[in-house]
């Protein structure tokens, strides 16, 4: 008897051509955003060479030797203290030896100027096999994160938008917003954090009907992915970390003010502020790379020569490619990728990533 010609899998054929075309265009918006940002880069310099402004860059040459270093050492301070932030942070879950920790932002710094968001994924990747971090652990710590970051800078940007200048109502009303908003996040989170929190999350889901969540508040998964709460209801820890976001900020703001001090433009620490908050937020936000987007955005959006967005990047390339050769050395990445998978903790599920052997 001739066997039947099975039929097509509708089930798996159907989905390969909308999953490639999806990653298709994951990656084209990833290359439009890395040479937007180049794009803007080249704005950045074609406006800082123009003949009204080669002043500031004729400027450059006179900068003294302590400038310079001045220029380094706070960049190099605003990297470790941006590194120091998501050591308090994950302390609460698994606390990660400073230097491992120091070495590992490092390092994904610099790779965060490539696409495709090489930088987060380094992180991911050493977290997860060198720290033994399972991956929605991690997820959940760079929420809290991303909440604690959003909590310490929002009071400040809106008082330095609204008053345009730092003086007493500014102070009054930052650390008023501050105390407000760090209240308020570990209030809510102090409400369903721990045991007694997911007792009440259930309680809470039964009253909406969610059957079929409930169900999986008992997984180890989300046990993992409650860890966020567990990190923002930590009174010290979401301290600390909110203290770290708001000292970086202050010394990427010193940073701007030395460098249009070092090209004669007068500017105020509250302008600097701005720029530095919009330094960092686009950072933060660019999907494709940080480089020339940076620049150029703070550029175009804060009343700051272009030529002094320039300077603060050269500066970044500078100490974060420095910083990536010393966290290689430390880290040994090479090691890492040839070791075998770590195995899980007790009660910790098999979520992390596949062995490269």
């Amino acid at each position: 008897m001739r066997p039947r010609n099975p039929r097509p899998n509708a089930t798996s054929f159907g989905p390969a051509e909308p999953r490639s075309t999806s990653r298709a265009l994951r990656t084209t918006l990833q290359l439009v955003g890395f040479f937007g940002g180049l794009a803007l880069l080249v704005w950045c310099i074609v406006v800082a060479l123009r003949p009204e402004n080669r002043e500031q860059l004729a400027r450059l040459r006179e900068a003294r030797a302590w400038e310079i270093a001045a220029l380094l050492g706070l960049t190099a301070a605003s990297l470790t203290v941006n590194g120091l932030s998501f050591w308090s942070t994950v302390r609460p879950v698994r606390p990660i030896a400073v230097p491992a920790m120091l070495a590992t932002n490092a390092l994904a710094t610099f790779l965060n100027y490539l696409p495709f968001k090489v930088g987060a994924l380094a992180r991911v990747a050493i977290h997860n096999r060198r720290d033994r971090l399972p991956l929605l652990t991690i997820g959940a710590w760079f929420a809290a994160m991303t909440v604690l970051i959003t909590a310490a800078l929002t009071p400040l940007i809106a008082a330095s938008l609204w008053r345009r200048t730092i003086d007493g109502v500014w102070c009054i009303v930052s650390v008023a917003g501050l105390a407000a908003s760090y209240l308020a996040v570990v209030g809510f989170a102090r409400v369903f954090a721990g045991p007694v929190g997911l007792g009440r999350l259930r309680s809470l889901i039964a009253r909406l009907g969610w059957s079929w969540l409930d169900r999986s508040l008992g997984t180890p998964f989300f046990a993992q992915l409650h860890s966020g709460l567990t990190i923002l209801a930590d009174a010290k820890a979401s301290a600390l970390t909110m203290l770290f976001r708001i000292a970086d900020i202050a010394v990427q703001s010193v940073r701007f003010v030395l460098v249009a001090h070092i090209i004669h433009e007068p500017l105020s620490f509250a302008n600097a502020f701005l720029a530095a908050s919009t330094y960092f937020v686009i950072g933060v936000l660019s999907p494709a790379g940080m480089l020339g987007a940076r620049e150029g955005g703070t550029a175009a959006l804060v009343s700051i020569p272009a030529s002094a967005t320039l300077l603060v990047g050269a500066g970044e390339v500078i100490v974060n490619l420095g910083g990536a050769l010393l966290a290689v050395a430390y880290l040994r990445p090479d090691k890492l990728l040839r070791s075998p998978q770590p195995a899980p903790r007790s009660g910790e599920p098999t979520a992390d990533l596949p062995s490269t052997q």
